[in-house]
């Protein structure tokens, strides 16, 4: 039986080559055109008379909402949407709806690999969607997403989804993910990436309103998604977290439950001078713990202290002979937790994180902690040579890119808390919260929401320091991902859900 074809274009201004798009439409037969367009589109309101088309004015439109509105009002079996300011051939639009055609698929869109390969800066119209796709455990599908025209569905995934959900079209994505719907993406049709162009040619520290735009789409349909699901984390890896440690310190100011051995520290001369903490969570580091604490002391803090937690060997011992204060947990406290603890007992001004098992120059070290001493309340590793390093992203480095333009921090680029080493004002810590450490992408938001000054400060290539640890940093299965890169992910999934939540309040 032959399959019926609404086609809708939204139309929120006159464009020279809307006509043409209309012609080539014609040329399919379809059962019927849909345009919805702004009432001052009055050129495009007559050519769509020329050609027989049902018009549906809207006053607040935009280009989504426009999908929405013609979908409630379509009958056909497939539902095809078309931009209003490209003129793709009759041709190519039969080769893309041909899977929905035949019923091999229920939705199609289109291939954008030009763009999701594409050497140079990062794109928010590419990250946005790599990371969702990721996040919906669809990476196969890249960047490609019901965001971008043209796309096509059955009537029965509109009923599904419900027509409504068109104008947010993130969580319309996320639903035919959600009720397995099969999506294609065996077409690319690039003359309908202009925009995205345009974009990239125009790129800079302001946000556009279509950025801002696809920024919010992504938000929300993250915030959606979680609350369907009730994890805040997405089903990801949390590193045997133990929060309810940091929350025993929270809620009883529990000062004597770990042991606690004191040690050496630099006594500041007056008043005035800055005291300096150094946190080092370790486990089982015996053999280079001593050698980060030699460089550590050359910065002259006024603590070394060192989380030891889950050792088996003489990490403890060893800290305490180069004369860091050692903090003692039999348990291991998993990832970042130490971090936490070492906050909560740190006395100095300034709080510098290192990680247990790799060793950083003291020179290297000393710029995070000037930049505290000027003024800066986060003082990150600069990791932005990532962004052009590798095409496409790869997934970490496109989350950390997001969460800093999703927070209007494009300048911090791939700067992250993620990341050692890295140092923090203690007004800082103590507005934020200790315990906000355990999960250092909230941390970092949360610094950013409350207007602390954020900084990338210095480079240093701590990836190239960092001692592999093949059951952390190598997934055991083909296509899953490795427990670091998974925890990494959920932290971000966490973090953009508290931020969705704040954008949701501050609108409201």
């Amino acid at each position: 039986m032959d399959k019926k074809q609404s086609i809708i274009i939204s139309v929120c201004d006159d464009r020279p080559a809307f006509e043409r798009a209309l012609q080539s439409c014609r040329q399919l037969s379809p059962y019927e055109i849909i345009v919805v367009a702004h009432p001052a589109c009055e050129q495009s309101i007559k050519a769509a008379a020329k050609y027989a088309c049902r018009v549906i004015p809207c006053h607040d439109l935009e280009t989504h909402k426009g999908h929405a509105l013609g979908a409630k009002e379509a009958t056909g079996d497939i539902l095809l949407f078309v931009p209003s300011d490209v003129a793709i051939t009759a041709g190519t639009l039969k080769k893309f709806l041909q899977p929905l055609i035949e019923g091999t698929a229920d939705v199609a869109i289109n291939k954008m690999d030009y763009w999701f390969y594409k050497k140079g800066q990062p794109q928010e119209a590419v990250v946005f969607p790599q990371m969702t796709n990721q996040f919906f455990r669809r990476p196969d599908l890249k960047m490609d997403s019901t965001v971008f025209v043209p796309y096509a569905m059955t009537k029965e995934v509109v009923d599904k989804i419900h027509a409504d959900n068109l104008a947010h079209p993130v969580i319309a994505y996320f639903k035919m993910i959600q009720y397995s719907f099969r999506i294609v993406n065996q077409l690319p049709i690039g003359d309908v990436s202009m925009y995205l162009k345009k974009m990239a040619e125009t790129n800079g520290p302001a946000r556009s309103i279509s950025e801002k735009r696809m920024i919010d789409y992504h938000l929300e349909a993250i915030s959606f998604w979680i609350k369907q699901s009730g994890d805040p984390r997405g089903g990801h890896f949390d590193g045997g977290r133990r929060r309810d440690i940091v929350e025993g310190l929270k809620s009883h100011g529990v000062r004597t439950g770990p042991n606690i051995i004191p040690g050496w520290g630099h006594q500041p001369e007056n008043d005035e001078e800055n005291r300096l903490s150094i946190i080092i969570p370790a486990q089982n580091e015996a053999k280079v713990i001593g050698f980060i604490i030699e460089e550590c002391r050359k910065l002259e803090p006024f603590e070394i202290i060192v989380v030891a937690n889950g050792s088996t060997d003489k990490t403890e011992k060893v800290a305490r002979q180069y004369g860091a204060t050692v903090i003692v947990y039999k348990q291991k406290l998993g990832h970042d937790v130490g971090r936490a603890v070492g906050a909560y007992f740190a006395s100095g001004d300034i709080l510098l994180f290192m990680d247990g098992d790799f060793v950083i120059p003291a020179v290297d070290l000393f710029p995070f902690v000037h930049a505290v001493e000027r003024g800066v309340d986060v003082a990150l590793n600069d990791l932005n040579h990532y962004l052009t390093s590798r095409t496409p992203l790869h997934i970490v480095t496109a989350c950390k890119y997001a969460i800093n333009v999703a927070c209007g921090r494009k300048d911090l680029g791939a700067g992250s808390t993620v990341a050692v080493p890295h140092a923090l004002s203690k007004k800082c810590v103590e507005q934020i919260g200790f315990e906000a450490l355990a999960t250092p992408v909230y941390a970092q938001i949360q610094a950013i929401l409350n207007g602390h000054i954020v900084q990338n400060v210095h480079r240093i290539e701590v990836d190239k320091m960092n001692r592999t640890r093949p059951s952390q940093h190598f997934s055991k299965k083909k296509g899953e991902l490795a427990p670091t890169t998974s925890l990494i992910i959920g932290d971000h999934i966490e973090a953009f859900f508290h931020l969705a939540n704040h954008c949701q309040k501050s609108s409201s």
